[in-house]
């Protein structure tokens, strides 16, 4: 009879619904860098479309080296972290290599993209 005085939803054990519950993480850095990149990725692809939209029958030829600026940033930043904390693969010597070809390739998406886009924008 005591079953029955009990609501029916009520459970016997209240804490092992905390318990399956998981605490909240936040992402890794390394997830976050690679989401940003993203959002970089996609606001570049929608300035491609609206070229297309508001300029039809004109090109961007020249203008792909654009696209290694963002994962070289992503992957300097997330690098410098990782040398910062001492956990860079490689050690020293593979962060400051990897450093270095990040702005090399920074430098080389620019260096051959930003003229090109100019180009394309001025006719």
């Amino acid at each position: 009879m005591a079953d029955l005085d009990r609501e029916p939803l009520e459970t016997e054990d209240d804490n092992s619904i905390e318990e399956e519950k998981r605490s909240y993480e936040p992402a890794s850095f390394e997830k976050r860098a690679a989401a940003w990149m993203g959002v970089a990725y996609m606001l570049m692809l929608l300035g491609i479309l609206w070229f297309a939209l508001y300029f039809p029958g004109r090109d961007l030829p020249g203008v792909f080296p654009l696209f290694l600026v963002p994962v070289c940033t992503a992957l300097l930043v997330v690098t410098v972290r990782r040398l910062k904390l001492g956990a860079a693969y490689g050690g020293v010597a593979g962060g400051a290599v990897a450093l270095i070809v990040c702005a090399a390739g920074i430098a080389f998406g620019l260096l051959m993209g930003v003229p090109a886009l100019i180009a394309a924008f001025a006719g």
